[in-house]
């Protein structure tokens, strides 16, 4: 699964689950977050890596767990980090409603489910917020791991074959977020298909070097984010748009 892709892929529930712009009536009570690691920077400051996961789901199973591992690379302490995960297969047929993800909120002290929404490149996208204000994001503190447990299942009427998931992280700052990080892929087999997955063992994320991403826009829920041109990483900006009726 490409860079761009994956990004493009977390942009279009981002937009949705931050919302539509709107005018504050006053000023906000508390700043932003600070930046997680050098916005201009070349690399991602936060390596997200994969570990745990079956090579098989059977559809309609228990759910399995494996794990994501957020580690910060930086002097600084990261925090309102939400991971995306994106996951696509290649019939094209897996849907929103197919997937069952959970992730444990420490904080909380229980699972949140992960919703997920379809993009027009046929990929799933989920974004962990919790569905709720009282999830404010993980927080990793200057270079240490934090590890986020999630649990997969898949319906009976899951399609077989061959899903690949990815997870990229997401800094939010108030309307704004920027990626800070991103996972390798794992390939998995639903429905227990002899479809040659590879499995889940170590899927770290190499960081980012000397790429620029370029502009693109991805609308949903009546925003839009914006892949802004940056020296380094890739930064979310909500815009108000127009939505034809």
């Amino acid at each position: 699964m490409s860079l761009l892709r994956t990004l493009g892929a977390a942009a279009f529930v981002l937009a949705a689950a931050l919302g539509p712009a709107v005018v504050p009536q006053e000023p906000a009570a508390a700043s932003p977050q600070p930046h997680c690691g050098d916005p201009a920077g070349k690399d991602f400051p936060i390596t997200s890596r994969l570990s745990g996961g079956p090579d098989t789901y059977e559809r309609g199973g228990a759910q399995q767990t494996w794990e994501l591992e957020l580690r910060n690379t930086t002097d600084g302490e990261c925090r309102a980090i939400h991971p995306v995960a994106v996951l696509s297969d290649k019939g094209r047929a897996l849907q929103p409603g197919h997937i069952r993800l959970d992730f444990y909120d420490p904080g909380a002290a229980r699972w949140r489910p992960v919703q997920f929404e379809r993009t027009e490149e046929a990929e799933n996208v989920g974004v962990l917020d919790g569905q709720g204000p009282d999830f404010p994001g993980f927080s990793v503190p200057a270079r240490r791991a934090v590890t986020v447990r999630m649990r997969l299942g898949f319906t009976g009427e899951a399609p077989e074959g061959t899903v690949t998931a990815n997870v990229t992280a997401v800094q939010r700052r108030g309307a704004d977020g920027a990626w800070v990080g991103q996972s390798g892929d794992y390939a998995f087999a639903v429905g227990g298909g002899d479809e040659g997955a590879d499995g889940l063992a170590d899927t770290g994320g190499d960081p980012l070097r000397g790429m620029v991403v370029g502009a693109g826009a991805v609308v949903a829920a009546g925003a839009a984010l914006m892949l802004a041109p940056r020296k380094g990483r890739g930064e979310l900006r909500e815009r108000p748009r127009r939505v034809r009726s």
